[in-house]
């Protein structure tokens, strides 16, 4: 007897334990906001920027707004060990499959993304030599995820302000910041 009365009690404590992590990964509430990439670069200097509405029901399905490609451009030119150089670098930044995911690790909770994103484009560099431009290269640029993923962002820093997923790049010129910002807001309040 004793052994079904502990049986039942471990059932039921299971049973409880299983309600209680669904209850954990559902939001409880309605949240709005945007998702934004920020692309900039130090040479040649630009910033682009994605941003991508996004809602997050009660339950915790995750939607987001169609995001159309978006393009970059930037033409820069300054002394670099004595000799003046231009760089001119455009392109365009496609982003994909995007899926969302409420999460809970650790007693926080994380909003989890999935993407694809996409730099594709064309650098040009010129150096100036005897009064005018000489062209030295002409190379296509392409990113696959420049920022590795799942992207994860607290829950509670995108509420306050901002949560942010990022990383520095380096090339030959100088260095490409690929920074992502999650900023939501619960339902009825802005």
């Amino acid at each position: 007897m004793a052994t079904r009365v502990l049986l039942v009690s471990l059932f039921l404590s299971l049973l409880v334990a299983c309600e209680k992590k669904e209850d954990d990964i559902n939001p409880g509430t309605d949240y709005s906001g945007s998702l934004t990439l920020s692309y900039s670069r130090t040479f040649p200097t630009f910033d682009a920027l994605v941003t991508i509405p996004v809602e997050i029901s009660s339950a915790g399905l995750v939607t987001f707004a169609e995001c159309a490609p978006v393009e970059f451009k930037g033409e820069s030119q300054k002394m670099i060990e004595g000799e003046r150089i231009k760089v001119k670098e455009q392109g365009v930044i496609s982003i994909s499959n995007l899926s969302g995911e409420w999460t809970k690790q650790e007693g926080k909770e994380y909003l989890k993304l999935n993407l694809t994103c996409q730099v594709e484009g064309w650098q040009e560099v010129w150096k100036y030599e005897v009064y005018q431009w000489e062209k030295m290269s002409d190379l296509p640029v392409m990113m696959y995820n420049p920022v590795d993923g799942p992207l994860l962002f607290r829950i509670e820093n995108a509420v306050m302000s901002e949560a942010v997923c990022g990383c520095t790049h380096s090339d030959t010129w100088g260095n490409l910041c690929f920074r992502w910002h999650l900023a939501l807001h619960r339902a009825g309040q802005k």
